[in-house]
């Protein structure tokens, strides 16, 4: 392979065949797997679950993975803050009380409590109860939370 083409791959300019993606792997020692990983975020990456208002995505904006940390006052009400449609959904409930709708089905959750949502059409959230909710979403997906 000429510098030339080299240059235009790592610019974007090309896209490279499967065959020189397998040379290319080879010659920097890495699996093809890891070449034709869809994320470029890095292996490891850290966040920090706090009761600070609103929705923060623990992970990076190009992660394929959706972990939102959300806090909410009692009778705040919301959809869910983690992309729907791609996959499964999961929601761990830490701290408080929320009331969730899932596909017109409504369900109760206490601290401790987790609901896995088998790729659901539609999610609606309400936190009742006295105290701040703190729930943890999370989804396999590509697209990524504005950070607050």
């Amino acid at each position: 392979m000429s510098p030339g083409y080299l240059s235009t791959i790592e610019t974007g300019a090309s896209v490279p065949s499967l065959p020189v993606l397998a040379r290319l792997a080879h010659a920097l020692d890495i699996s093809l797997a890891e070449t034709l990983r869809t994320s470029s975020s890095t292996h490891v990456s850290r966040g920090s679950i706090t009761d600070d208002p609103g929705t923060r995505l623990l992970v990076p904006d190009n992660s394929q993975l959706e972990i939102a940390c959300q806090s909410a006052d009692a009778g705040q009400t919301g959809e869910a803050p983690v992309t729907l449609g791609n996959g499964d959904v999961f929601v761990y409930l830490h701290q408080g009380s929320l009331q969730i709708t899932v596909d017109d089905e409504l369900f109760e959750l206490g601290p401790g409590d987790a609901l896995h949502g088998d790729r659901p059409r539609q999610i609606s959230w309400r936190a009742t109860g006295p105290e701040p909710v703190l729930a943890l979403w999370t989804t396999a997906s590509t697209r990524t939370l504005p950070r607050s």
